[in-house]
C-alpha cells in the first residue's frame, strides 16, 4: 500500500514533484513492483492529479481515499484499514510504504516481509541508526542557557553513548488480523530492520527534497 494524500502543507504537491526527471511517487511504484514478496501493490491517495501519476507509472490504484481519511489529522492506519475492507481482504500481511521515501529499493521492501514472516513478529519496520544521542540534547532558556536533558549526557564520551536507531517511514510490513484488531502497524512484537541513512531520506520539506535532488544527481 503505497499512501500519498494531496493535502501536504510543508511541501505543496510534494508526491507528484519532479525528482530525477520523475514525480516523486514514481520510485516508490517502481520498488514495489520490483518488490518479490509483495502479491499486489497500489496507490491510496484522495487526489485525482496524484492517482494519475501513479497510474502513468504502472501503479495500481482501485479507489480514491475518502477525504476524511487524507486529512491533517486522520491517522494513516485508518487508511490501510479503509483500503483492505475496499479490495475485500484475502491478504495475510499489509506492507506499507510511503510515497516520499525515493531511495528505498525493492530489497528493502523484501527484506522487511521477510523480517516479518522469518520471525513471526506481529510486524516488522525500518529503522536507521541514529548519529547523536539523546544524551546529547539540551533545551535552551531565554537568556540561551542550556538546560541538557540528561545531566551526565554532555560529559559521556561518544563511545559510551550506545546505538540507538528511529524509525524512517521507509517500510512497515504488520499481520493484517493485528492491524485490523488494533488499528496498529507497531505490534507488541515488533521486529526491526536496519537501513543505512543514504536510503533512509525522507522528503519532507524543501530542503530534504533539494538533498535528494543533489543526491540523485551524483549518483547519476
Amino acid at each position: 500500500m503505497i499512501c500519498a494524500r494531496g493535502g501536504s502543507k510543508g511541501l505543496p504537491d510534494k508526491n507528484i514533484l519532479d525528482l530525477g526527471g520523475k514525480p516523486l511517487i514514481a520510485w516508490t511504484v517502481a520498488a514495489a513492483r520490483g518488490a518479490t514478496r509483495l502479491d499486489r501493490a497500489i496507490v491510496s491517495t484522495d487526489s485525482p492529479r496524484i492517482a494519475d501519476a501513479a497510474r502513468a507509472h504502472g501503479a495500481d490504484v482501485p479507489f480514491l481515499r475518502p477525504p476524511e481519511l487524507a486529512s491533517d489529522t486522520a491517522k494513516i492506519t485508518d487508511a490501510l484499514i479503509h483500503a483492505v475492507e475496499t479490495l475485500g481482504g484475502g491478504y495475510d500481511v499489509i506492507v506499507l510504504l510511503q510515497a516520499t521515501s525515493p531511495f528505498r529499493t525493492s530489497a528493502d521492501i523484501d527484506a522487511t516481509v521477510a523480517a516479518l514472516l522469518d520471525t513471526g513478529a506481529e510486524s516488522a519496520v525500518t529503522f536507521t541508526e541514529q548519529a547523536k544521542s539523546p544524551d546529547l540534547f539540551v533545551t535552551v532558556d531565554p537568556d540561551r542557557r542550556v538546560r541538557p536533558l540528561n545531566p551526565e549526557g554532555l560529559l559521556k564520551r561518544r563511545q559510551d553513548l550506545g546505538h540507538l536507531y528511529a524509525p524512517n517511514g521507509l517500510c512497515y510490513a504488520v499481520r493484517t488480523d493485528y492491524l485490523l484488531r488494533t488499528g496498529r502497524v507497531y505490534g507488541d512484537d515488533t521486529v526491526a530492520v536496519i537501513i543505512p541513512p543514504e536510503r533512509a531520506i525522507d522528503i519532507d520539506s524543501p530542503f530534504d527534497l533539494e538533498m535528494a535532488r543533489g543526491l540523485m544527481a551524483v549518483r547519476g
